[in-house]
């Protein structure tokens, strides 16, 4: 969907589902030579204008991943692990849309030609950092499909020879990943504007992010032989967060939960110092976002799990338990109570209202066949920012200063290097911002710096990443879903009010385990059966045996299971007839 910091494509479709001469008859030409066109300043910001027009998508989802219980959008890694349904002759991607956009870049920075130009130099690196930006994310985010891909930088013609080269290494790709990201570092001008264009630090932020990725994946993949080099990516990556982190001029927005939760639906982020980036929508511009399908009740797509849930602590501190003194399981109102306060800015809490201004409007009602766990986060809550589909007026950020500061703190542990004074200046910052407690240094430290990164990060399109990197696809990834508890057939209040708002009932038809209830209130009862009239099972069942009580399961997850491939996915095999010289995934050989 939306995702992560930048969505960037490229340049020359050399091999893709057509034959090459076929593609290259359809790429993009340009009606003027470029050496006519690059002569200023104002020429290169003008082609470089549709990198951002085309290719930036930010992320308001972590569907893919164990953050998300199922979801009814498409989506390649559900389908790998619910089904095995992905192959080498049905897989999308690798297609002309995104090797032309590669072309693109390298079309302008092949036509550079400073002697013909009227620019100083540093508004020339400036752009040439611009278009290195933009290669490098792209080239990395090929990386993180595929592990080995040809690096082209140069713009190809419909008789280069190059259009069949090999793979290249991985290692050689993501050198050539981090001297794009290190130029458009060093020479992308620090002027942050509206914060809606790029600027060396959000540059710094991609850079730190991507060599973080790259050297717990090089730790924790032993099979790939590259566990000694990681170490040369974390210190790149402690050193870019160090610079933004130094410049002074970011910090964290405000003091409370309730102003950690507005960064996601505000209409405009221009002067907060939170944000490095962040795209811009608004009803004068004529552009408009689908935030509002976050929440599941509403128009969602998805649910959010119970084992992201379960990661919020307590107010104090202490380990979240679902199960109570007396042995019986919270219910859906207990979840919420005394939990780090993040919680109730990322889950539809009880008695939240999508438009409390709007007289006897009743309170959202979780969606129960998503699990019961709506996300809240990103969601519009002010109902004149809905106006309907792609038309949903927040602005949504791309890079904002939290990120670059767990990075900080997750490269630092991963050294041994880290201090306390390095957590009080990163996790315990955001911490604090929310009121939960300090995290101490101790020998547990990693792990405590991961789930802060994963309650903070919640959503933003950065938990598959984390799960891939860290090596957990067989943990994380081959459970089964869940979402609430169900103590038994029945109704259940769920919006705090005492009154009971859904049943969840065996089977269609059978409404005795409510027949207590009035007949007026049972009416109003949203409900959820696990069996149709004719007892062929729905979408969910309950996990404890007998299925008449536990967790929510989903029946397209029943026989999930990992495999170490899904790490990547395959080179479509047609791609691999044209191009003998392609490599296929790791894992994708034979499927």
């Amino acid at each position: 969907m939306k995702k992560n910091i930048l969505s960037i494509t490229g340049i020359v479709s050399l091999l893709i589902f057509v034959s090459c001469e076929d593609f290259l008859e359809r790429s993009p030409k340009t009606s003027i030579t470029a050496t006519d066109y690059f002569k200023t300043a104002s020429d290169l910001e003008t082609y470089s204008n549709r990198f951002y027009q085309e290719l930036i998508s930010p992320a308001f989802d972590d569907v893919g991943s164990d953050n998300v219980t199922i979801s009814t959008n498409a989506n390649t890694m559900y389908t790998m692990v619910n089904s095995d349904g992905v192959s080498s002759s049905n897989i999308g991607d690798w297609n002309i849309s995104d090797w032309s956009q590669l072309r693109r870049i390298n079309y302008m920075l092949d036509n550079i030609h400073p002697e013909n130009m009227n620019i100083a130099d540093v508004d020339l690196n400036h752009f040439i950092g611009i278009a290195r930006f933009f290669r490098g994310d792209y080239y990395y985010k090929k990386v993180k499909r595929y592990n080995e891909v040809p690096f082209y930088n140069r713009a190809l013609n419909d008789t280069d020879e190059d259009l069949y080269k090999p793979s290249d290494s991985r290692e050689s790709v993501v050198d050539s990943v981090i001297s794009d990201l290190e130029f458009a570092a060093a020479h992308i001008k620090p002027n942050l504007g509206q914060r809606t264009r790029l600027n060396q630090y959000a540059a710094l932020a991609l850079l730190a992010r991507v060599c973080l990725y790259e050297a717990t994946y090089r730790k924790y993949h032993t099979e790939l032989g590259l566990a000694a080099s990681a170490n040369t990516f974390f210190d790149k990556a402690i050193t870019a967060c160090r610079k933004i982190m130094d410049a002074g001029l970011f910090d964290l927005y405000g003091s409370s939960a309730a102003d950690y939760g507005a960064l996601f639906c505000m209409s405009k982020l221009r002067d907060n110092r939170e944000i490095l980036m962040f795209v811009e929508y608004d009803r004068t511009l004529g552009r408009g976002n689908n935030a509002h399908t976050v929440l599941g009740g509403y128009t969602g797509y998805w649910g959010l799990s119970r084992s992201l849930m379960e990661d919020y602590q307590m107010k104090d501190g202490s380990k979240f338990n679902y199960v109570k003194p007396d042995g019986t399981y919270k219910t859906y109102v207990e979840l919420f109570e005394n939990r780090d306060p993040r919680m109730a800015e990322t889950f539809a809490y009880p008695g939240f209202n999508i438009s409390p201004e709007i007289e006897g409007h009743s309170p959202h009602i979780p969606k129960i066949t998503y699990g019961g766990l709506d996300q809240l986060k990103f969601f519009p809550k002010e109902t004149s920012q809905r106006m309907g589909w792609g038309m949903n007026y927040t602005s949504l950020p791309l890079v904002r200063y939290a990120v670059v500061i767990v990075i900080y703190a997750e490269a630092k542990a991963e050294t041994g290097a880290l201090t306390q004074t390095d957590l009080d200046q990163s996790v315990n910052r955001i911490r604090n911002r929310v009121g939960m407690p300090p995290v101490q240094l101790s020998a547990n430290v990693l792990e405590d710096i991961r789930r802060e990164r994963r309650i903070e990060l919640a959503c933003e399109g950065f938990r598959l990443d984390d799960v891939k990197r860290w090596a957990k696809g067989p943990e994380l990834m081959g459970a089964q879903p869940q979402g609430i508890y169900i103590q038994g057939y029945g109704a259940y209040d769920v919006t705090g009010d005492g009154v009971p708002d859904v049943a969840i009932l065996r089977k269609s038809g059978d409404l005795s385990p409510i027949e207590h209830l009035p007949a007026e209130l049972q009416a109003k009862l949203e409900k959820e059966y696990l069996y149709d009239a004719n007892n062929n099972r729905t979408s969910i069942y309950l996990s404890n045996e007998g299925g008449e009580s536990g967790f929510m399961q989903f029946v397209t997850s029943e026989k999930r299971k990992w495999e170490d491939r899904f790490y990547y996915i395959p080179i479509p095999k047609q791609q691999l007839l044209l191009n003998p010289n392609l490599k296929q995934s790791p894992g994708w050989a034979d499927k």
